[in-house]
């Protein structure tokens, strides 16, 4: 049993990710908050916990769920439904760096951040695929079992080198400045996106969540407008109600007063999203309320159960992490869980990035799929 607590050393790097780069054969992940504008960089997994063990003296834990309870895809294997803690952690925030170290000081060197223009090919067009998906789902909405599910896509890019993870997360980190960024590199893969989604988060008894749902794309001529468009659009306002009701039912059952705030509109470097806070009081555990919480409408569909089936049926490929429960704690249990859209699986030259839309009454199959199209620009421009 560790009793030992984290040492800590001011360092100055000319780019954080020279830490991510110097322990490259290590597990790693990595955490930008953009609420608070901190960066949290952890390698070396130092301790695995249990289901309600304590986290104290453990700087910071992170820890994933997939989507789906189990995976069966080999390049699943091994990623998500743990909650680790890291050996060293390097926290960036006002411009300061902190090391923080275990037992064994090391020596961090400006290892240099090259950026790599990747060349690629988009494996095949998976349109006749996504059509065949949209259309199952679509006629489960008809039958009214369902007034919404969350379907995704799998698009298979392959790099003509190996890619380089460490360019990629900088041009993430620069160019999705209202988004969170996360890794996660594990046995030679690396899990990462850029989301804008918030599942939940805790600040001593607030439980805050975010509901989102609801998309259209950014426009250079009238952005204003746009955002008009979308706060107006009947379609997107019902699905996005969708989202916040159900949220907000979850958390009555263990909150007495719960707030829902006016629903506001989220900008992105491509998107506008419709967003919506709901908050209240609560001491349960913030792993407790991501149970509780996964998957949202957002993710997953409504009513949930019967939508989940639906995705497991038609849907041919395996989400993995994607849309999933992606987090970072402290040793006093506040934290925050994102779901992981906008998303990539990177393994060696072969990228698997994914991307979704929620179908609802008035969903159209080739609206849904430029949409899709427009969400996967995160992972390609950080290429």
């Amino acid at each position: 049993m560790y009793t030992l607590k984290y040492q800590k050393k001011e360092v100055k790097l000319d780019n954080s990710l020279s830490f991510w780069k110097y322990f490259n054969k290590e597990e790693r992940v990595l955490f930008y908050n953009s609420l608070n504008d901190e960066l949290i960089i952890g390698a070396k997994r130092l301790k695995t916990f249990g289901q309600g063990e304590s986290y104290n003296n453990y700087l910071y834990i992170f820890s994933s769920r997939t989507f789906f309870g189990s995976v069966k895809d080999q390049k699943w294997a091994e990623f998500g439904n743990e909650t680790v803690a890291f050996e060293y952690y390097l926290v960036e925030k006002k411009g300061k760096q902190t090391l923080y170290y275990f037992e064994d000081l090391v020596e961090i060197e400006n290892l240099g951040i090259k950026s790599t223009e990747h060349l690629y090919k988009i494996s095949a067009d998976d349109y006749e695929e996504w059509k065949e998906l949209f259309t199952n789902v679509y006629h489960e909405i008809s039958l009214q079992k369902v007034n919404k599910i969350v379907i995704s896509r799998e698009v298979k890019i392959v790099c003509e080198t190996l890619v380089n993870t460490e360019s990629v997360l900088k041009n993430l980190l620069e160019k999705n400045q209202n988004s969170f960024i996360f890794a996660y590199f594990k046995n030679g893969k690396t899990f990462l996106g850029a989301t804008p989604e918030i599942l939940v988060l805790k600040e001593k008894n607030n439980i805050i969540s975010y509901a989102l749902a609801g998309t259209i794309l950014r426009n250079d001529k009238d952005d204003e407008l746009q955002k008009m468009m979308l706060l107006n659009d009947r379609k997107n306002r019902y699905e996005h109600q969708i989202v916040i009701d159900k949220i907000a039912d979850v958390m009555r059952l263990y909150i007495r007063d719960v707030i829902i705030d006016e629903t506001k509109i989220l900008t992105l470097k491509n998107l506008h999203h419709l967003q919506t806070r709901i908050y209240g009081k609560d001491n349960s555990t913030l792993s407790e309320w991501v149970a509780r919480l996964h998957p949202t409408p957002a993710l997953g569909g409504n009513p949930t159960y019967k939508a989940l089936k639906i995705i497991e049926m038609h849907e041919k490929h395996e989400r993995g992490l994607y849309a999933s429960p992606i987090g970072i704690i402290s040793e006093n249990g506040d934290g925050i869980f994102v779901a992981g859209i906008r998303s990539a699986l990177i393994c060696g030259n072969m990228v698997f990035a994914y991307t979704g839309g929620g179908i609802v009454g008035k969903s159209k199959c080739d609206d849904e799929y430029i949409e899709t199209n427009n969400k996967l620009k995160t992972i390609i421009e950080s290429l």
